[in-house]
């Protein structure tokens, strides 16, 4: 079977095209003869990472940024949404973090998927957390400008003390100086007399020094006498037995109390007298009748008692 020029050149065409096709995609990374999971992530800043960046887990190549997409909230932020692409033959954990960070110093931005182990394995086309690791410069110009503006502050302090010291040392200050000066020595002179006569007063034992010191010691026995017999006192005291006591009369207390509520609810005999009215005023009549009984048999002793000397009834 032959073929003509036509045919020829539009199957070189053909060819040219699927192998730039090909090699485009080896250049950036793809591999049309494999299947990848894609995964996405949100971030604030993604600063210096760039599509084609590879994606690796411990260190091994996996996969590739593929997108960055960004995204405006409600509010006017703007967040950045990467998609990118793993080999399907690795599985993790959907608890899983993408991070971006700087391998070296003069390297560009990557990618890693920081593993956790335990949940749910991630799925074609899960969000994972978002992670951003500072690189070296970075870091260093964190941690330098702190120190940096502290540096300032005290320069700013040290400019001010020689200000200040500066109009400390004219005439008129040092001359003040020089006044303040003598008098401390004057002062330190004084004190020195006084440490010698103090000296002086202790070595030659001074009767009055010592009636003092005496006294002292007198009044500081007396005191410990009269501490330990307060803790002779103390220990004397059987706090069990006292404790005994308290706890018997709360009882009788708590057993009065009980008593008395009973006769406030009519509980009892005495209970009943003072919350029944009637009770306590049939009481009442039959007091009052037994008192005439007493009086008008006081009275009348014949009309109640009969007797003879003969042990037989006298008529009425």
């Amino acid at each position: 079977m032959k073929f003509n020029k036509e045919i020829k050149a539009g199957l070189i065409g053909v060819l040219a095209v699927v192998g730039f096709v090909i090699l485009f995609q080896f250049m950036k990374g793809r591999s049309l003869f494999t299947t990848d999971n894609i995964f996405y992530a949100k971030y604030d800043n993604v600063e210096g990472l760039t599509q084609s960046s590879p994606v690796s887990i411990n260190g091994l190549k996996v996969g590739q940024v593929d997108k960055i997409l960004p995204q405006t909230s409600k509010d006017g932020k703007i967040h950045f949404i990467v998609k990118i692409t793993v080999d399907d033959n690795f599985e993790f954990s959907k608890n899983s973090s993408l991070e971006i960070f700087e391998p070296g110093l003069m390297s560009g931005k990557e990618m890693r998927v920081n593993l956790a182990y335990g949940g749910a394995t991630a799925k074609d086309g899960d969000t994972l957390q978002g992670a951003f690791k500072l690189g070296m410069m970075n870091s260093l110009s964190s941690q330098v400008g702190p120190v940096k503006d502290q540096l300032q502050t005290v320069l700013h302090r040290v400019d001010s003390l020689m200000v200040n010291a500066n109009q400390v040392m004219n005439a008129q200050n040092r001359e003040e100086i020089k006044i303040l000066l003598h008098n401390l020595n004057r002062t330190v002179g004084a004190l020195e007399n006084t440490a010698g006569s103090v000296n002086k007063l202790v070595g030659n034992n001074d009767p009055k020094l010592q009636r003092v010191l005496d006294d002292a010691s007198v009044t500081m026995q007396t005191g410990k006498v009269t501490l330990d017999k307060y803790g002779k006192l103390a220990e004397s005291i059987d706090t069990q037995k006292l404790n005994a006591t308290i706890a018997n009369l709360d009882n009788t207390v708590g057993q009065l109390n009980k008593v008395v509520s009973g006769i406030d609810r009519g509980e009892g005999s005495l209970g009943k007298i003072m919350k029944d009215d009637q009770l306590y005023n049939n009481l009442n009549a039959a007091s009052t009748n037994l008192n005439s009984l007493i009086e008008d048999l006081k009275a009348n002793p014949k009309k109640y008692v009969n007797f003879s000397v003969f042990g037989k009834n006298s008529k009425d």
